[in-house]
Order: structure tokens, then C-alpha cells, then sequence
């Protein structure tokens, strides 16, 4: 499995992209257009066949639009509970980070364990609220997409609409550190870290 890092969106999230040796790959969390991230995809040919969305916040979607362009059959995945903030731009913020309002259509709703495969990879969608109402972190290849759940050494604001921070912590004890310590984890903002590190060192839970 090879996993591409784009920082993208004036919140600087993190977009991936993630293909195996098939070609056939996914992208999670386009915050905004990335030329890098298009050429990429066109370069390796990339048969992109899923777009997945850890939540619904402006910074996460905003470039769904334009990778869609480049990959219109990809389909959407979001956690069902999702749906109303992928809907409503008073509740994504968008029209406040982008200047305008951003409606998603979601291909493909899940539920807490759900799966789908990719090429040779399976993609396991763990819902994990406290950030959001749907928020989800994505298993794959023993890896672990977090969103905006876990960070290195913080979590992700509770303070938005159907955000609580005893929800947030109890999906990171109970959904996260339950991996091996060594376990990567690709958080939606920042670098890199692994179940172990946040253990010992995440202030906050």
C-alpha cells in the first residue's frame, strides 16, 4: 500500500491518497483542489474508485468537487450519520472558510464497521464521534485514517456542532488505542503518529 500526503485548504488539512500494487486506490479527505494530488493521479494511473470523507467540516471536503472532475466515477463514502453536515453548509462551515456554501451528495453511507474493499486493500470505517455527530477514522492495511479524531499529541475540537469531548475521548480509548502501539495513524492535521506514542504522550486523553 503506498499512502501520498497533500496538505491542503487554507487549514492546511491533510489530504491522502492511498493505491496498492492493482492501481485501484482511494482518496480521503480532499480539502481543497491540489494540482499535485491531479497529477499524481494521473501520472500513476490511479483507478480512483472511492472519495472518503472522515466528516463533513469545510476543510475536509472542499476539493471533492474538483477531483470528481478528474475522476467522475469515484464514489463517495461518508458515515450515515453524517449526511445532514455534508448537506448543510450553516452546519459544514463552509461559506466560512471557502466563501461559499458546499453541498456534498454522498454515493455511499456506512456504519460503524462497515467495509469495502480496494484492489487488494480493505477499508474498515470505525465510526468515532466527538468531533462530529458521523465522525469516522478509516482502518486500512493496518493503518489507521483518523480525521480529525486523534492528532499527534492533541484531538480534534469539541466545540462545533455535535461536538463533545467526553464522546471524543471515549472513541479514542475505546476504538483507537485498542490497536497494537505501533500502529500508524494519518491524522487529518499535522504529522504522522502511532497508537503508542499518543498513549504516553496525548494530554487529553
Amino acid at each position: 500500500m503506498t499512502v501520498k500526503k497533500f496538505i491542503t485548504g487554507p487549514v492546511q488539512a491533510n489530504t491522502y491518497l492511498v493505491y496498492d500494487e492493482t492501481k485501484d486506490g482511494f482518496v480521503v479527505d480532499p480539502g481543497a483542489y491540489n494540482a499535485q494530488l491531479n497529477q499524481m493521479i494521473e501520472q500513476e494511473g490511479i483507478n480512483l474508485k472511492y472519495i472518503v470523507l472522515t466528516h463533513g467540516h469545510a476543510d475536509h471536503i472542499g476539493g471533492v468537487e474538483s477531483v470528481l472532475k478528474l475522476c467522475p466515477d469515484a464514489k463517495i463514502i461518508a458515515h450515515r450519520l453524517e449526511e445532514e453536515m455534508l448537506t448543510k453548509p450553516e452546519l459544514n462551515i463552509s461559506v466560512e472558510i471557502y466563501g461559499k456554501p458546499i453541498v456534498i451528495k454522498t454515493d455511499i453511507f456506512v456504519d460503524d464497521m462497515d467495509s469495502v474493499k480496494c484492489g487488494n486493500m480493505e477499508l474498515v470505517f470505525m465510526h468515532t464521534p466527538g468531533h462530529s455527530v458521523g465522525g469516522m477514522c478509516i482502518l486500512c492495511d493496518g493503518c489507521i485514517f483518523s480525521g480529525d479524531t486523534l492528532f499527534r499529541a492533541s484531538i480534534g475540537r469539541t466545540d462545533f456542532e455535535g461536538g463533545s469531548f467526553p464522546q471524543i475521548v471515549k472513541s479514542i480509548k475505546e476504538k483507537l488505542f485498542v490497536f497494537p502501539d505501533n500502529t500508524l495513524v494519518y491524522p487529518g492535521h499535522m504529522s504522522e503518529t502511532t497508537i503508542g506514542y499518543e498513549k504516553e504522550y496525548n494530554p487529553f486523553v
